[in-house]
């Protein structure tokens, strides 16, 4: 059972590209997509969102660092958007325990029929399954080295979603695993740049 998490409705607790962004903020009336990024519980190890906000900003796209529970916060404003007839693409990111709250808030944007174009999560243990309004999941994840296990995606029932789940460790990883860990790993150029190359050509029109 998740109870209410009071910091969900004061948003200067929520969001925290204040303090770890440089770029602007697009202004979600022309932006063209959304991303929210959820760190993860302990949120000085996921300080590579910041970095990742402002490279998607610089192309326009509305991007912000949250909080791992910021997820009631993000479906409020998603839903804000499409009743204001602002319902452009969606991706959720989500680093550990910041994983599982883009998985909440995708099963919490289902109910609404609203579909989410991309999640990426990083190293997550206990991921819930993906829900049937994700269109594409991706799971980067450490599986040697480690005191307790990063499962990979599943789908819940009905769900068409392209899962892919990647093992750092795997002799065809695209990343170098070295020096990469649960703690830094939002931090590694390579996967920062991994994880916004998916995202724009996730948000980009064929």
């Amino acid at each position: 059972m998740r109870f209410p998490d009071p910091t969900s409705f004061v948003p200067f607790l929520v969001r925290l590209g204040w303090a770890s962004t440089r770029v602007v903020i697009p202004d979600p009336r022309s932006a063209p997509a959304r991303v929210f990024f959820f760190r993860g519980q302990a949120i000085v190890f996921s300080r590579g969102f910041g970095t990742m906000c402002d490279d998607l900003r610089r192309q326009g796209v509305w991007a912000e660092d949250l909080r791992c529970r910021g997820d009631r916060w993000a479906v409020r404003q998603v839903l804000s958007d499409h009743e204001a007839g602002r319902g452009g693409p969606v991706a959720f990111v989500g680093h550990s325990c910041g994983g599982r709250s883009a998985l909440f808030a995708a099963e919490a944007l289902c109910a609404a029929g609203i579909e989410v174009r991309l999640i990426v999560c990083l190293d997550v243990t206990l991921p819930p399954p993906v829900p049937a309004n994700v269109r594409r999941a991706i799971h980067l994840r450490r599986t040697r080295r480690r005191l307790y296990p990063a499962m990979p995606l599943v789908a819940a029932p009905g769900t068409a979603a392209a899962i892919e789940n990647i093992d750092l460790d795997a002799p065809d990883s695209p990343i170098n695993p070295a020096w990469i860990w649960h703690m830094n790993i939002t931090s590694r150029q390579a996967v920062r740049e991994f994880v916004v190359g998916r995202i724009l050509d996730a948000l980009t029109p064929a």
